[in-house]
């Protein structure tokens, strides 16, 4: 049963992201890397993945969605060590070294999420 809610608010969580790379568009481009073409398409083209995949969680292919969504956050993830790397803000504030190894241990909660729901969803 507790499986169910943090499945429910782990999703809940993700589609909100995906929602808010429509909403806020201007805060998503910076974190692109230079070396993607089209960065705003790119990160519009994130935020249906994160709106649609964590929606796959609710479905017979809940285990499928797990595994694209671990690697999903990998491939991610190059957006914000782009950020950390080049000093780059989120949004209009800077991370300091500290909070951006606090943002990449979060990746790896993210991703410790996704296994549990995959293990035992």
């Amino acid at each position: 049963m507790v499986i169910k809610f943090i499945t429910l608010g782990y999703a809940g969580f993700f589609v909100v992201a995906g929602i808010n790379h429509f909403l806020n568009p201007e805060f998503y481009d910076n974190i692109v890397p230079d070396f993607i073409p089209f960065p705003r398409f790119v990160h519009l083209l994130t935020g249906v993945v994160e709106i649609a995949l964590p929606l796959f969680f609710f479905t017979k292919f809940r285990k499928e969605a797990a595994i694209l969504m671990i690697i999903f956050l990998v491939l991610i993830y190059i957006g914000n060590l782009n950020v950390w790397i080049n000093d780059l803000p989120y949004g209009n504030r800077y991370f300091s070294n500290t909070q951006h190894f606090l943002r990449f241990l979060l990746q790896f909660f993210y991703i410790g999420v996704a296994y549990i729901i995959y293990l035992y969803e």
